[in-house]
This record gives structure tokens, C-alpha cells and sequence, in this order.
């Protein structure tokens, strides 16, 4: 999986700042020369240590996402909110014309090891292909043979969303409970966007990275080994013996009357 930056908002820190200085201390902005880069830098990061982020709408990414497994693209689509999707159409288009087997990336499926696996996999999938193809040979219409292809089949998508979406969605894609290829993804984004502005790019940091502490303490997480490397405790029995003013809290950050939020019962 390829990911493609197309375009993006002209000068996208100065038009976030813009919005910032207007909601907080009422600067007009007729032209984003009347604010220097250094303001932006400083308004940005303002907005990174408050909940009111509504600001970071104001610049969008336009992305084109190559070989993406349809499973990734699925999940990709729950981000509703500040995301549009222009998705190739396995209705029309010829799957088979794509050669997606040659394309696939172990790293995606880390539980596939050894060479016997790895041989079962490519004959289980190069099966659906030849399956779809004998499909269309038999006069099937490609809107019905497609329903043949699995999830791992790598489709073509492309993507707009402001950087407010972005940054959200990427909290939860860059943590460590992020599927193999979606950390990849993330990655790779990042990376997009820092070529942009390197502020911008270093804006899009895990949920833990943004919370204070690690948020992954249901029974149905898995280990944070991020938030090991930072020394925050991961998936712990919670120990209230730290006084604050609104209550006992341990050191993760939870207070003891917000326990049973995070509780399964």
C-alpha cells in the first residue's frame, strides 16, 4: 500500500491560526500575509492544549490511497466526520486488470510466518481470482463476480479531510493497538504531512501521546508497549493513594470516582 499526498490547503498552519486569532482575541485576517509563521506556530500549538480544536478544520488534505486492502478501507470509512471518499468501483472496474497478489505485504498479516503459511495463503487468494475470471468467462457481469474477491484485495481510494479529522483519526492509527497496516498507513501520512509543515506533522501523535497517560486499560486491550517505553504503567490494577481536589487518583491519571467508567462489569 502506497499512500499519495494530491493536494492540500495553501499554507494550512497560517489558515488554522487564522481562526484561532479570530475566535480569541479578535484579529482580523483579510490575507494570510498579515500573519507571520512564528504566530502560527504559537496559535497552534495553544489549540493542541485545549478540547476547543475547531480551528484545525481549516486546512484539509486531499489523499490518494494505492493497493489498499478493502478490509483497511472498510475501517477507514467509519471516520465519517471531516472525511469524503472517492472510491474505485469494483462494480465497473476489472479487478483482475490490478495483479493485486504481486503486491502483497507480509508485514500486514504478522501471524503468517513460515513459507508453508505463507505458499497456503497466495494459493487460497490466486483460487479467487481464477474464480472471478471464470466467472466473467461465463458471461457473469463484474457487479456479481466480484463477490468472490476477499478483504485482502488492494482497491484504490482517495480521500479529503481537515486536519482536525485527520488528527483524530491518527491518535487511534499511530497507537500500538492499531492493526499492522493501519500503523503503516499512519506512518506514512505522517510523514506526508510533515513534508508539509513539519508542526503539523508532529501534531499527529498517538491517543496516549495526547491523553497524558495510557488510555488502554479495559480488559480487551492489549498491551501498550509505547506507553512502556515512556514509563506509564499499561493495563494496571489502578492504586488511588495520589490526594488531588477533586479525589484520590492513581498514577495513570484516573480518579477513583471515574473507576467504574472504565471498568467492564
Amino acid at each position: 500500500m502506497k499512500i499519495h499526498l494530491i493536494s492540500w490547503t495553501n499554507e494550512p498552519l497560517k489558515c488554522i491560526a487564522a481562526a484561532l486569532l479570530n475566535m480569541g482575541i479578535g484579529k482580523d485576517t483579510r490575507t494570510l500575509d498579515d500573519i507571520t509563521y512564528g504566530e502560527s506556530v504559537d496559535a497552534l500549538k495553544e489549540i493542541f492544549k485545549s478540547y476547543l480544536d475547531t480551528p484545525l478544520e481549516f486546512a484539509s488534505f486531499n489523499f490518494f490511497w494505492e493497493d489498499i486492502p478493502l478490509y483497511l478501507r472498510s475501517e477507514l470509512e467509519r471516520a465519517r466526520v471531516g472525511w469524503s471518499y472517492a472510491e474505485r468501483s469494483l462494480r465497473f472496474y476489472q479487478a483482475g486488470d490490478r495483479k493485486p497478489i504481486e503486491k502483497i505485504d507480509w508485514n500486514y498479516f504478522p501471524t503468517i510466518k513460515t513459507e508453508e503459511q505463507k505458499k497456503e495463503f497466495i494459493s487460497f487468494i490466486t483460487k479467487e481470482m481464477e474464480e472471478y475470471a471464470l466467472l466473467k468467462e461465463m458471461g457473469v457481469e463484474t457487479q456479481e463476480a466480484r463477490n468472490v474477491i476477499g478483504v485482502w484485495y488492494g482497491t484504490a481510494l482517495q480521500t479529503s479531510c481537515t486536519y482536525r479529522a485527520l488528527r483524530n483519526t491518527m491518535a487511534l492509527r499511530l497507537s500500538s493497538q492499531a492493526h499492522p497496516a493501519w500503523r503503516n498507513a499512519a506512518n506514512q501520512i505522517k510523514e506526508l504531512v510533515t513534508s508539509v509543515d513539519k508542526h503539523l506533522g508532529e501534531g499527529l501523535i498517538d491517543i496516549c501521546q495526547m491523553q497524558g497517560r495510557c488510555v488502554w486499560q479495559s480488559k480487551l486491550d492489549r498491551q501498550c508497549p509505547d506507553c512502556i517505553k515512556r514509563g506509564i504503567l499499561p493495563n494496571h490494577e489502578h492504586k488511588f493513594d495520589k490526594p488531588t481536589n477533586n479525589g484520590m487518583q492513581c498514577n495513570c491519571g484516573i480518579l477513583e470516582k471515574e473507576k467504574a467508567f472504565y471498568e467492564i462489569k
